[in-house]
């Protein structure tokens, strides 16, 4: 196996096998992100309260199972990765880069605020605009411009000041190594805490979303692997990485209008994979539908909602894939604050707007009985 991935090295280029390799994964997790409707945000709103409350509760909370399935899945799969000795996830960013808790609150809380305005998570934002909601094409051009705005460009001022406010200056992987906490007894625990929640699930209501999860966490672990294995190249070196979206979004923008001067890379062939599998899937199962905005969903509200999330998902390393699957999967301290972070956020921001309903209903009801 070894000798013929040197081969195909030497004839095609480890970039160039790189790439391909995250195209494919993109367009495997478009088809199966479009067909099972994958969101984290849904998952988020099957226990959230009032008219935020996802329809799809009432059917046993598909979404959750399938979230949950998802994050093992990946957990387990990227564990054993690294314990064979196939990746090392101190070369990721998860691990590497020092442990920042207040940008990580705080890029989390506004990420999760962010979903909840948009919608949907960025993946899911991702399969929409695929499929033709226009909604979500200018929710993501907006998610991509302040996420690379944060990452490179004037939103970095906040960034850095969150950043060097309440700074650690250890990496997990240095926590890690000096043994003050082990990252097996962190999977250990997150995988003893998915098993049980996936088990009260499945025993109250069945094992509908649960093969979509599992498809979802392999596909992440697929992408480790491609920039872990296929990527180790002393003499052309990748990053290790897997999904991740908000700094691929703007990364993707910045290509397309420089194409000529830039290099593609794996997160850009990811994001690009993704809008073709989930476009694939869509026209297949005929699923293709223009929509735009209405009063109901207004324009200002997708645009605060891509602005929190292209910088909160920056800051906080990562979104609900970067950082709730990718991330997760790696055990990382960082990645368990952030996702704790974008979760409360999310739910705080569904709490809000479902008062904020309430409130409106309660006003138009009392209007109406004074007419009449």
């Amino acid at each position: 196996m070894i000798e013929q991935l040197d081969l195909l090295r030497e004839d095609y280029g480890t970039a160039t096998l790189v790439v391909w390799g995250g195209f494919l994964i993109g367009i495997l997790f478009g088809l199966i992100a479009e067909y099972s409707r994958y969101c984290a945000r849904s998952a988020l709103a099957e226990w959230a309260p009032g008219s935020e409350r996802s329809s799809t509760a009432t059917d046993g909370r598909p979404r959750s199972k399938q979230y949950l399935a998802a994050v093992l899945v990946a957990l387990v799969g990227t564990q054993v990765l690294f314990v064979s000795q196939n990746i090392d996830l101190t070369q990721s960013i998860y691990w590497s880069v020092p442990i920042r808790p207040l940008a990580l609150i705080a890029g989390g809380l506004l990420f999760g605020a962010g979903m909840v305005l948009a919608g949907g998570c960025v993946s899911r934002l991702l399969v929409l605009a695929a499929s033709g909601n226009g909604r979500s094409i200018v929710t993501l051009l907006v998610t991509g411009i302040a996420g690379y705005a944060t990452l490179r460009g004037i939103l970095s001022y906040p960034r850095i000041w969150l950043e060097n406010a309440w700074s650690l200056q250890t990496s997990p992987a240095q926590v890690y190594e000096a043994g003050t906490v082990s990252s097996y007894a962190i999977a250990a625990g997150i995988a003893v805490i998915l098993v049980v929640l996936l088990g009260l699930l499945v025993r109250k209501s069945g094992l509908k979303g649960l093969l979509s999860g599992v498809a979802v966490g392999l596909v992440v672990v697929a992408g480790w692997a491609v920039t872990g294995i296929v990527g180790a190249d002393d003499f052309e070196p990748t990053q290790l990485a897997s999904l991740s979206f908000v700094a691929p979004a703007g990364e993707t923008i910045q290509y397309l209008m420089i194409f000529t001067g830039d290099t593609i890379r794996f997160s850009v062939a990811v994001l690009g994979g993704v809008l073709l599998g989930a476009f694939a899937g869509a026209l297949v199962g005929r699923r293709i539908r223009l929509t735009g905005f209405t009063p109901d969903n207004p324009l200002a509200r997708y645009l605060a909602g891509g602005l929190l999330m292209g910088f909160g998902g920056v800051t906080a390393l990562g979104c609900s894939v970067g950082q709730g699957l990718s991330g997760l999967s790696t055990a990382s301290v960082s990645s368990t604050v952030a996702v704790l972070a974008i979760a409360a956020g999310g739910y705080a921001m569904m709490w809000i707007r479902a008062a904020h309903n309430e409130t409106a209903a309660q006003s138009e009801a009392s209007l109406a009985q004074m007419n009449s």
